[in-house]
C-alpha cells in the first residue's frame, strides 16, 4: 500500500489541506517534522480513518477529531488515494458529525458515510458506497485488519528503545500485546488457579480430619501418647475402640429393651385392675341411684293425674278462644255502627256548603267571559311589540360589535408600531455579530493550543510524580539492604554455630558407637585408647540443620534480589529523570514562544499555574464574547419572527379596519327601522313587556276562575259518593252482627255442655283455672318420660356391670404402684446408662466416618497434586529453567524477529553488530528467556545490549522496529506494504547519538518503500532533505508543506 494523495477538510488543526505523496516518492526516507501538538500524528489518524473508519487511537472517537474552527455548514472529511498491487484506490469517509440542517433551521447529526472507487489504468472499474461494504474490501485488498495495519504501518520506534533496556518480563507484555499469546497466559494462570483449589481442598481435609480428631473422646483403653501419634495410627485405634463400644452397646440395648417390656406387662396389670376396682364402684353406686328412684313412685302417678286433667282442658281450649274471638268481634262492630253514624251526619252538613258554593260561581260567569275577550284582544297585538323588541336588541349589539372593532383597530395599529420600531433597533444591533465571530473564533483557538499545552504538563506532572516515588522507593529498598545485611550476617553467625553444634553432635554419635576391634571411621585404627571426651551439648537434628540452610539461603537471595532491584530501578530513573527535563525544556520552550508564559521558567508547576491561568483569562473572555454572540443570534432569530409578525400584524389591521366600517353602516340601518317599527304601536302599553304584564294577569284570574268551577264539581261528587257509601255500611254491618251474635250463643252453649259432663257443674271458673297450667303440661310430661327411662337405664347398666365383675374382688393398687415403681427405675438407670454411652459412641463414630472419608480424599488427591504442581512450574516457569510456556513461545517469536532485525542491523551498522538471545538462564524469572544481546565485531565480544550507546541503541531499535513490521506483514499471508511511519524516539537522543542515528537512516536502502521519520527534532529538519512540514498558524489551524531538494 502506497499513499499517492490525501486531503483532509476540517480533520484536526487541517481546514482544507492535501498532502501529496508522489512528490516524496523520489526518497527512500523523509521527515514528517512540526512542533508538538501541531498534527504530525493527525496525519497517519487521517489516514486510518479513511482505510477502516477509526483512528489509531481507540480511546479517542473518531468523531472528535472534526475541527472546533469547522463552519456549521461545513463537513468533516478525509479522502486518501493510494496505490497497490498495480490498481489505484480513492476512499472518501465522513464521520458522524453535527452541522446545520441543509433545510430549515437549527442543527441535526449526520451518520457517517463513505465511497469506495477503484481505478485500473486510470478507468474506473468499481465503486462501493456501503460503510459495511468498504470495510470488508479494504481488509480484503490489504490483507490487513487495523490493529494490524497500525502495528505494520507506524511503528513506535521509541517503544522499541524501552524494549531494548526492559528485561524478560516488560518484554514479555510487550510482545504479549502484538502476537496476542494471552491465551497462554490465561492458561497458565487457570492451572495455578486449578492446583490452588486443590492445595485449599486437600488443606481443608487435612484441618478438618485434625478438627475431629481433636473432638474424639478416647477411652480408658487408649495410648497416653494417642493425640501426638500420626494420623493413620489414630484411625486405627479409633476404629478397634468403636468396634468394642458397638458391641456393648448393643448388649446394654438388650437389657434397656428387657426391662421396658416388664414396666409395660406391670403397667397394663395395674391399669386392669384399676379398670376393675372402678367397675365395682360403679356397681354399688348404680344400685343406690336405683334405690333413690324406686322411692320416688307416688310421686310420679299423682304427677300422672295432673297430665290426664291438663290434656282435657287443652282440647277444649280451642272452643274457649272462639268464644274470647266472637265477644270481640260484637263490640267491634257495634263500635262501627257508632263512628259510621258520625260520618253520616258530617258529610250531609259538607254537602251543603258545597251547593252554596256553586251558587257564588255561576254568578261570577260573566266577568269571565268578559276576561276571555280582552285577552284575545291583546294577543294579537303582541307580534309588533316583539318586532320592535328584536330591532332594539340588534341596534345595541351592533353599537357593541361596532365598539370592539374600534378598540381591536387601535390595537392592531398600536402592534404595528411596536414592531416597526423593535426591528429597527435589532438591525442596529446586529452590525457588530461579524467582528464578535472572529474574535470567537480566535480566542477557541488559542484555548485548544493551551489545552494542547495542558495535557503535556499534566503528563510531565505524572512523570515528576512518578520519578519521585521511584526515587522514594528506592530510598526505601537501600534501607531494607541494609537492613537485610544485618539479618544475614546474623543469620549467617547462627547457622555456623548450628553447624559446629551439630558436628559435635556426630562426634559424640561416633565415640559412643565405639568398639574394641572395629575400625575407626575417621582414622580407621581398630584400636581406640583415648576416645573423645565431648562435654553436653544441645541436640541438633537433621531437619534443624536443614531448616536453618534452607533460611540462610532463602534470606541470602532476598538480599541479593533486593539489591538487583535496587540497582535497576536506579538506572530506570536516570533515564526518566533526562526524559522528564528534556520534554519539559521543549516544552516551556513552545509555550515562551507563543508569549503564554515566561521564557526563563524552570519550574513545573509555575509552568502549570500560569498556563491555568491564561486558560482562565481565555475562558472568561470566550464566554463573555460567546453571551453576545448567543444574544446577537437570539436577536436574529428574533428579528425573522418580528419581520413575520409585522407582515401579520399590517395585514390584520386592514381587515380590522374594513370590519369597522362595515359593522358602522349596519348600526345606522338597524337604527332606522326600529324607529318605523315604534309608530305603529298602541300608545296604552309602552313596551313588550307591559303588554305581556296584562296579558299575564287576565290568564291568572281566567285559570283561577275555572279552577274553582271544576274542584267545586268534584267536591259535590265526591261528597254525595262518601253518603251513598256510608248508608251500604251501615247496612251490611248490621247483617254481620246479628249473624256473628247467633255464633256466639252456639259456642256457648257447646261448652257449658263439656265443662258440665267431665266437671260435674257448669260453672266455668273450674275449667278457666286450669287454662293457666297449660304452659307446664309438657314440662309435666318430660319429668314422667325421663323418670321412667332413668329407671330403665339404670337396671340395664347394672346387669352390665355385674356380667362384667363376675367374681373379682377389690385389689390393693398401692402394692401394684410400688412393684411398677421398681420397674421403671431400673429401666430408667438401663436407658440412661445407654443413652450417654450411645451419644458419645455416636459422636465418635461420625468423627471417625469424616476422619477417614477425609484421608482417603487427601490420599486420592496428593497423586494429582504432584503433577498438577510440575506441570503449573513447567507452564508459568517457577522451575529450574526459569522459562515459562508464553515466555517460550514469545522467544520463538523473538528469535524470528532477531533474525529479520540482524539483516537491517548489519546494514544500518555496517556489519558491526548483530543482535542474539541470552541463552543462560538469569538469576530470576524475570531476567531470564528474553534477554537480547549483541555481537560487537570489532572487538569479539557478546555483550549485553544495556551497554549499547545512544546511537547505538537507535539503530538497535530502528531495526528491531522495522523487523517487526516485516514480520507481521509476513505472518499476515506476504502483504507488502510500500511506506512506512517510524514515530518519535529522537528527542531524548543527544547528539552524538543522534548523528550515529542520522548516518543509519541515511544507509537504508529500499527501492520500493518510503519510510517517514516523525520527529520535532532539529538535527533531523536540517540532515533529511525530504521533508513533509507541519506549521501552526494561529486559531487551532495548521498547514503542511512538502520540501524537496
Amino acid at each position: 500500500m502506497k499513499p499517492l494523495k490525501l486531503t483532509l477538510k476540517n480533520f484536526g488543526p487541517y481546514e482544507n489541506e492535501t498532502i501529496d505523496f508522489t512528490k516524496l516518492s523520489a526518497a527512500s526516507v523523509f521527515l514528517i517534522s512540526g512542533k508538538t501538538g501541531s498534527g504530525k500524528t493527525t496525519i497517519f489518524d487521517a489516514i486510518t480513518f479513511a482505510l477502516y473508519g477509526n483512528g489509531t487511537n481507540n480511546d479517542r472517537e473518531i468523531d472528535m477529531m472534526r475541527s472546533d474552527f469547522a463552519d456549521p455548514d461545513q463537513p468533516t472529511e478525509v479522502d486518501l488515494r493510494f496505490e497497490h498491487q498495480g490498481k489505484v484506490y480513492e476512499v472518501d469517509r465522513q464521520p458522524k458529525q453535527t452541522r446545520n440542517k441543509q433545510r430549515g433551521e437549527g442543527q441535526k447529526e449526520y451518520a457517517s458515510k463513505g465511497k469506495l472507487a477503484i481505478f485500473d489504468a486510470d478507468k474506473k472499474i468499481d465503486e462501493i458506497t456501503k460503510l459495511q461494504l468498504i470495510n470488508i474490501k479494504i481488509e480484503d485488498i490489504l490483507q490487513l485488519s487495523r490493529d494490524q495495519f497500525i502495528q505494520i504501518v507506524l511503528l513506535p520506534q521509541g517503544e522499541f528503545r524501552h524494549f531494548l533496556d526492559s528485561d524478560s518480563k516488560d518484554k514479555e507484555i510487550v510482545l504479549r500485546r502484538i502476537f496476542r499469546t494471552q491465551l497462554f497466559q490465561r492458561w497458565s494462570d487457570a492451572l495455578s488457579d486449578k492446583l490452588r483449589q486443590q492445595n485449599t481442598k486437600t488443606s481443608e481435609a487435612q484441618d478438618a480430619i485434625t478438627r475431629d480428631l481433636s473432638a474424639v473422646q478416647w477411652l480408658d483403653g487408649a495410648p497416653e501418647d494417642i493425640q501426638k501419634q500420626n494420623t493413620e495410627t489414630q484411625i486405627d485405634v479409633l476404629s478397634d475402640q468403636q468396634s468394642d463400644v458397638n458391641r456393648k452397646l448393643k448388649q446394654l440395648e438388650k437389657q434397656q429393651q428387657d426391662a421396658q417390656q416388664a414396666v409395660e406387662v406391670q403397667t397394663q396389670k395395674l391399669n386392669d385392675d384399676q379398670k376393675m376396682n372402678a367397675k365395682i364402684d360403679e356397681l354399688n353406686q348404680q344400685l343406690k341411684t336405683q334405690a333413690d328412684l324406686q322411692s320416688q313412685k307416688k310421686k310420679y302417678e299423682h304427677l300422672q293425674k295432673q297430665i290426664d286433667q291438663l290434656t282435657w282442658v287443652k282440647n277444649y281450649q280451642p272452643k274457649y278462644h272462639d268464644f274470647q274471638r266472637l265477644q270481640g268481634t260484637i263490640t267491634d262492630y257495634q263500635a262501627q255502627l257508632k263512628d259510621n253514624a258520625d260520618q253520616l251526619k258530617q258529610q250531609t252538613i259538607s254537602e251543603q256548603a258545597a251547593k252554596d258554593s256553586q251558587t257564588r260561581l255561576q254568578d261570577q260567569k260573566d266577568n269571565q267571559s268578559q276576561r276571555q275577550t280582552e285577552k284575545s284582544v291583546l294577543q294579537h297585538q303582541r307580534p309588533a311589540f316583539e318586532k320592535a323588541t328584536e330591532l332594539e336588541r340588534q341596534v345595541e349589539q351592533a353599537a357593541r360589535v361596532t365598539a370592539n372593532l374600534q378598540q381591536e383597530l387601535k390595537k392592531q395599529q398600536a402592534q404595528v408600531d411596536d414592531l416597526t420600531s423593535r426591528d429597527r433597533k435589532i438591525s442596529d444591533d446586529l452590525k457588530q455579530q461579524s467582528a464578535l465571530n472572529q474574535q470567537l473564533t480566535r480566542l477557541n483557538q488559542e484555548q485548544n493550543n493551551l489545552e494542547s499545552a495542558k495535557k503535556q504538563l499534566n503528563r510531565l506532572f505524572k512523570d515528576q510524580k512518578n520519578n519521585q516515588r521511584l526515587a522514594d522507593q528506592i530510598k526505601t529498598e537501600q534501607a531494607e539492604n541494609q537492613q537485610l545485611t544485618v539479618q544475614v550476617t546474623q543469620q549467617q553467625q547462627d547457622y555456623d554455630q548450628l553447624r559446629n553444634n551439630w558436628l559435635r553432635n556426630q562426634i559424640a554419635n561416633l565415640v559412643s558407637q565405639l568398639k574394641p576391634g572395629t575400625p575407626c571411621p575417621v582414622c580407621g585404627s581398630p584400636e581406640h585408647p583415648n576416645p573423645a571426651v565431648v562435654a553436653d551439648l544441645p541436640s541438633v537434628s537433621d531437619e534443624q540443620m536443614k531448616a536453618a540452610e534452607n533460611d540462610l539461603q532463602k534470606a541470602k537471595t532476598r538480599l541479593s534480589r533486593q539489591q538487583a532491584s535496587v540497582t535497576e530501578q536506579t538506572d530506570l530513573l536516570g533515564r526518566q529523570q533526562q526524559q522528564y527535563q528534556a520534554a519539559f525544556d521543549d516544552t516551556v520552550r513552545d509555550l515562551a514562544a507563543q508569549k503564554l508564559i515566561d521564557a526563563d521558567q524552570t519550574e513545573l508547576n509555575e509552568v502549570i499555574k500560569q498556563v491555568k491561568d491564561c486558560i482562565a483569562r481565555y475562558q472568561a473572555t470566550s464566554k463573555d464574547v460567546e453571551t453576545s454572540v448567543k444574544a446577537l443570534n437570539e436577536e436574529a432569530n428574533q428579528q425573522t419572527k418580528i419581520q413575520e409578525e409585522l407582515t401579520a400584524n399590517t395585514a390584520a389591521a386592514k381587515q380590522a379596519q374594513d370590519r369597522y366600517y362595515a359593522a358602522q353602516s349596519q348600526q345606522q340601518k338597524l337604527a332606522g327601522q326600529l324607529e318605523t317599527a315604534k309608530g305603529s304601536l298602541p300608545t296604552q302599553f309602552k313596551d313588550l313587556a307591559t303588554l305581556d304584564q296584562r296579558v299575564a294577569e287576565l290568564t291568572n284570574l281566567i285559570e283561577k276562575y275555572d279552577a274553582e268551577v271544576a274542584a267545586n264539581n268534584q267536591q259535590l261528587q265526591k261528597i254525595e259518593n262518601r253518603i251513598s257509601a256510608l248508608h251500604a255500611t251501615e247496612k251490611t254491618v248490621n247483617q254481620e252482627l246479628e249473624n256473628t251474635s247467633n255464633d256466639l250463643g252456639k259456642v256457648q252453649t257447646e261448652l257449658t255442655a263439656a265443662i258440665r259432663a267431665h266437671f260435674e257443674t257448669e260453672d266455668w271458673s273450674v275449667f278457666t283455672a286450669l287454662l293457666p297450667e297449660l304452659a307446664k303440661l309438657s314440662q309435666y310430661q318430660q319429668a314422667i318420660q325421663d323418670y321412667h327411662e332413668q329407671l330403665q337405664r339404670i337396671e340395664t347398666i347394672i346387669a352390665k356391670d355385674r356380667q362384667d365383675i363376675g367374681d373379682h374382688q377389690v385389689v390393693d393398687l398401692a402394692a401394684e404402684k410400688d412393684r411398677l415403681s421398681g420397674l421403671a427405675t431400673t429401666r430408667d438407670e438401663l436407658k440412661k446408662q445407654f443413652g450417654e454411652q450411645h451419644d458419645q459412641a455416636l459422636r465418635n463414630n461420625d468423627n471417625l466416618k469424616r476422619i477417614k472419608r477425609n484421608f482417603k480424599k487427601i490420599h486420592d488427591q496428593q497423586e494429582m497434586i504432584n503433577q498438577l504442581q510440575l506441570l503449573v512450574q513447567t507452564v508459568n516457569g517457577s522451575g529450574d529453567a526459569k522459562l515459562g510456556l508464553e515466555r517460550y513461545v514469545l522467544r520463538a517469536q523473538l528469535v524470528e524477529i532477531l533474525r529479520v532485525a540482524n539483516q537491517h542491523l548489519k546494514q544500518l551498522s555496517s556489519g558491526r553488530y548483530t543482535l542474539k538471545l541470552h541463552k543462560e538462564a538469569g538469576s530470576y524469572q524475570k531476567n531470564t528467556g528474553l534477554e537480547i544481546d549483541v555481537d560487537d565485531f570489532n572487538v569479539g565480544q557478546t555483550r549485553s545490549v544495556h551497554t549499547l550507546s545512544g546511537g547505538e541503541s537507535f539503530i538497535a531499535a530502528l531495526s528491531l522496529a522495522l523487523a517487526l513490521g516485516e514480520v507481521i506483514m509476513s505472518e499476515s499471508g506476504g502483504i507488502s506494504i510500500d511506506t512506512l511511519f517510524v514515530d518519535e524516539g529522537f528527542g531524548s537522543l543527544d547528539q552524538e547519538s543522534l548523528s550515529m542515528a542520522m548516518a543509519a537512516l541515511e544507509n537504508i536502502e529500499s527501492s520500493s518503500r518510503m519510510i517517514g521519520i516523525i520527529s520535532h527534532v532539529t538535527m533531523l529538519q536540517e540532515q533529511i532533505p525530504y521533508q513533509l512540514q507541519v506549521k501552526p498558524e494561529g486559531q487551532g489551524k495548521s498547514k503542511t508543506k512538502i520540501v524537496v531538494p
